[in-house]
């Protein structure tokens, strides 16, 4: 099945009616980046109104975007929400995003003013125009895998076992570190590490979509703190 575009639901609308809609709103500086004279051209602007509740995997086009989902975001499967080329894209969902698992990367910026709960794993990766995944409220997966400079950040805590880099930016710590010296085998599966022994996300991704384990058996009980809400501030 051929998945949802989400920036080809809802309508076109213009930036007048976003910052109507966003009128003082914490994100709505997040449009500034699309609006300068020497910003990105052909932007597709776009509205979804009532929310998306899919019946399948939603992904995005490669950008520049910017969609505000004026309600809650919903994938009983994949939800991809990228970018190529360096092109900026920006989500803004005013409500919960639900989806099995969960990709963003590249220019993709997201925010959601609810919760995310995602039911098995999230990844981020790449961050050309600084990735991020910012929820008000809380967030939740089984586990969540990041690149460098790709972030989460949930003003009501982070539930979830986090492979990602130390440091960098003002995030929760990091229970398996992705230091890319080879030591994956420790933690993965052999099917999703690359030839030098590290978690290779594209074979991640399909595995986890696929339902297939990442983990070796053992690896996600030794870390009790993933059941628990953890501060990102």
């Amino acid at each position: 099945m051929t998945p949802d575009r989400l920036d080809d639901l809802g309508r076109a609308t213009t930036f007048a009616e976003l910052h109507s809609r966003l009128h003082l709103h914490r994100w709505e500086a997040e449009l500034q980046e699309f609006e300068r004279p020497n910003g990105p051209p052909s932007c597709t602007v776009r509205i979804i109104d009532g929310g998306v509740d899919g019946s399948g995997d939603i992904d995005t086009g490669d950008g520049p975007y910017v969609v505000l989902v004026d309600g809650p975001l919903k994938s009983p499967g994949h939800l991809h929400l990228w970018t190529d080329d360096y092109r900026p894209g920006l989500v803004i969902v005013r409500g919960d995003l639900l989806a099995r698992t969960l990709s963003f990367g590249n220019g993709a910026r997201v925010f959601v003013e609810g919760s995310v709960f995602v039911d098995d794993c999230l990844f981020g990766q790449y961050g050309d125009h600084n990735a991020v995944l910012s929820a008000t409220g809380e967030l939740r997966a089984r586990a969540s895998f990041l690149g460098a400079y790709a972030y989460i950040h949930a003003d009501g805590g982070v539930r979830s076992l986090l492979y990602a880099p130390r440091g960098g930016w003002e995030t929760v710590e990091p229970d398996i570190e992705n230091e890319g010296v080879g030591d994956g085998a420790g933690f993965f599966d052999p099917a999703v590490l690359d030839r030098y022994g590290d978690l290779d996300f594209k074979l991640a991704i399909q595995a986890a979509r696929e339902g297939r384990p990442l983990f070796l058996p053992g690896v996600e009980e030794r870390f009790p703190a993933r059941r628990t809400s953890r501060s990102t501030k």
